[in-house]
């Protein structure tokens, strides 16, 4: 079965009539059909990684989220959150593309109903060219021009990770935010934010925040500003933004480059509502009634995002066959602090702390930090017709975070992106969607995506220039602090996901000292090309997640070129039955390595021994599985039709104690034994072996084919 971006919205309204569903229900559809059966033509002669490779991409429905774990709202904060504008040194703590328009009359309804009501306008877009003033009115920094295409460069060297962003270094020129607001702290500034924001475009100056400023968006759909290209704000002193948006977003870069955020200080202080059906927005201080889901979100993209790329990216949304406006993201996307969409490119975002009040709950918490998203290259016109393809849509590219501090969020980053660099990334509080009393997880319906400290993954379609490529993610510490319990809790209840820090799927990508402790789990690689995950420290609690999740899973195919080197996972829960590892059980796997990868359980009491099944071409697998009760240890080896597995019961005894090792080969040719051992061995046995004296011995068990040759080594340490 096919499914193209513009059907995906049309099925899901059909699959709707067709069950008399409510709208809160149509997101549910739409992760169950994203993570359906999807046929992927890749166009390998796009894109030089994926060669020649046209595959299904067959997606368990548990890969539409992630989840939880039972900390109260009085969980405390892990490591230095900095809370005023001084910037110290880094804590060290441990789609569905065009759609309706939502925007109903004031007097009713209006869900997605694909036209623009007559007397519904919006305010964005409709700024003057070549002025610098103006209203907050969704399209305040002015005209600013066209923004090109952007190709992307071969990006910098920050911190010694090659990529990001290729901006301009920021004017010498400083001016103070003083001459825009009022910096109380108090009265809402957001039209004089507008103001100073586009006075600082094209390089102007570089803006300077050097007082507190409180900007109220709340649901209005026109008061999101616009960052235009070349504008460079730095926060100094007691410079602090506070923000409240809900289902919009409070910053947008759209088709801008050059921009430069240094030092930002924003506490988020708004509530993400749990019922998708709010009844309606605002637009321009007046209340628009809409029965649709997250109403806000949908006006804001099909009404003040699709005017504002119109009246300045050159864009013309030509609806004569049929309705058509900005792409749609999803409303986790429009709830941002940040929506960075479309060929943005050579953005350079340094020593931010975002975060939310210390006493706020988790019902509080920032829905999304920055959305990455695609949309509509500059400079063309867009008809329902136009191919959902890189030369008419771009996502943004040349990015470099650096130095970011989140306390109280769902999700940090969302969505895609090309050369782009995140590193000193550090995370306190995490949860998930949730009433005050922390009940309605996920929204009414778990209508909210499962969040993630990253969640970047490939478009469904496939389009090779619209992957995610060359993303390099470097020194995370996601400290894992809790707030809230799990979304999925087993049994008759519906499964929608879990909140793991790393969901990615990428091609020629990069993770490098990661450290997570987040009891909802590690990882879901998605499918991808070349990808390295090194140096990671992570422990979950499978209990946590009421033994319905892995801490590292496989949901999707194709995976190819994939590498694990050096990587510790450990299980916390008192006792383990899902395994830590998932299955990658795709026969089409090519190349995937596990190098010095162990993981950790207390107590196994699942069927089997906890070891994946790998099966493809070309897998080269070194696994090492300690059970700490009984103490246990086991080997698992992979290598071109070879398959080895070693245990040692117990792996750690005392002198005159009995330990019994088993082992079994299969593909082997000849085996035996070496080390504390010898001689020949049958592929499969067990033997019990008697410590003698103190000391660390190694039990060597060796095996080889025609084709390869593969050794088990297991320390067995003795003491007196």
């Amino acid at each position: 079965m096919v499914f193209t971006n513009h059907a995906m919205h049309a099925v899901n309204a059909m699959l709707a009539a067709a069950l008399r569903l409510q709208p809160t229900r149509v997101f549910v559809l739409e992760c169950l059909l994203e993570y359906t059966t999807l046929e992927i033509e890749l166009g390998a002669r796009q894109f030089s990684r994926l060669l020649a490779m046209s595959v299904v991409m067959s997606v368990s429905l548990a890969a539409c989220g992630s989840d939880g774990g039972t900390v109260p709202d009085t969980a405390s904060v892990s490591g230095a959150i900095i809370r005023n504008g001084v910037t110290p040194d880094l804590a060290t703590s441990s789609g569905g593309k065009s759609r309706g328009v939502t925007a109903g009359a004031a007097t009713g309804g209006g869900a997605r109903s694909g036209t623009t009501p007559s007397g519904s306008t919006a305010t964005g877009g409709s700024s003057t060219s070549g002025t610098t003033s103006g209203t907050t009115s969704g399209g305040t920094t002015g005209s600013g021009g066209s923004t090109g295409s952007g190709a992307t460069g071969a990006g910098s060297t920050t911190g010694g990770i090659t990529g990001g962003s290729l901006a301009q270094a920021p004017p010498t020129v400083e001016k103070s935010i003083a001459g825009w607001v009022s910096c109380d702290g108090t009265k809402d500034d957001t039209e004089g934010v507008a103001r100073a924001f586009a006075a600082a475009r094209h390089s102007a100056f570089t803006l300077l925040v050097d007082c507190p400023v409180r900007l109220h968006f709340g649901v209005d759909i026109a008061r999101a500003i616009f960052i235009d290209s070349g504008t460079n704000v730095t926060f100094s002193g007691a410079g602090k933004f506070t923000v409240d948006n809900v289902l919009v977003p409070a910053f947008v870069l759209a088709n801008s480059n050059d921009i430069v955020l240094t030092n930002w200080n924003v506490e988020y202080d708004a509530s993400l509502p749990v019922n998708p059906l709010t009844g309606g927005y605002v637009n321009a201080g007046q209340f628009v009634a809409s029965a649709a889901s997250t109403p806000p979100a949908g006006a804001f993209n099909d009404l003040t995002l699709t005017r504002w790329l119109a009246a300045n990216r050159a864009i013309v949304f030509d609806s004569q066959l049929g309705h058509v406006s900005s792409e749609w993201s999803g409303p986790a996307n429009t709830s941002a602090v940040f929506y960075i969409t479309g060929d943005t490119y050579d953005v350079t975002v340094t020593g931010m702390r975002l975060y939310v009040p210390l006493a706020a709950g988790a019902d509080r918490f920032v829905p999304t930090v920055f959305s990455l998203s695609e949309n509509y290259r500059s400079n063309q016109t867009i008809t329902t017709a136009t191919p959902q393809t890189s030369r008419y849509l771009a996502i943004p590219h040349n990015l470099t975070f650096s130095d970011i501090d989140l306390d109280g969020t769902y999700m940090g980053w969302l969505g895609g992106g090309q050369n782009a660099v995140f590193e000193q990334i550090r995370s306190h509080r995490y949860g998930d969607l949730q009433d005050a009393s922390g009940g309605n997880v996920g929204g009414v319906g778990k209508w909210f995506s499962p969040p993630h400290l990253f969640y970047l993954k490939l478009r469904s379609d496939a389009n090779p220039g619209l992957f995610n490529t060359n993303i390099r993610i470097h020194d995370v510490v996601d400290a894992g602090v809790r707030v809230g319990i799990a979304r999925d809790k087993g049994g008759t209840d519906t499964i929608s996901g879990y909140a793991l820090s790393l969901k990615l799927g990428c091609v020629d990508c990069s993770v490098d000292s990661y450290t997570s402790n987040r009891p909802d789990g590690l990882m879901d690689v998605l499918a991808s090309n070349g990808l390295t995950i090194s140096n990671v420290t992570a422990q979950y609690n499978s209990a946590f997640l009421n033994n319905l999740y892995p801490g590292l899973r496989f949901p999707q195919t194709p995976y190819k070129d994939i590498t694990f080197d050096n990587v510790t996972l450990t299980d916390t829960a008192p006792s383990s039955i899902r395994m830590p590892v998932s299955n990658v059980g795709q026969t089409s796997n090519e190349n995937i390595v596990f190098k010095n990868v162990r993981t950790v359980i207390l107590r196994w009491a699942g069927t089997g021994l906890p070891l994946p099944v790998i099966p493809g071409t070309s897998n080269s697998i070194s696994l090492d599985v300690s059970i700490l009760s009984p103490d246990s240890r086991i080997l698992r080896s992979i290598a071109q039709g070879l398959e080895m597995t070693f245990q040692g019961t117990p792996a750690a005894l005392k002198v005159g104690q009995t330990s019994m090792l088993n082992w079994a080969a299969t593909g082997a040719t000849s085996c035996s034994a070496n080390g504390t051992w010898a001689g020949s061995m049958p592929s499969a046995g067990s033997r019990v072996v008697t410590a003698g004296s103190a000391g660390s011995y190694d039990y060597v068990f060796y095996c080889q084919n025609s084709d390869s040759s593969s050794n088990a080594v297991l320390p067995v340490v003795v003491s007196n």
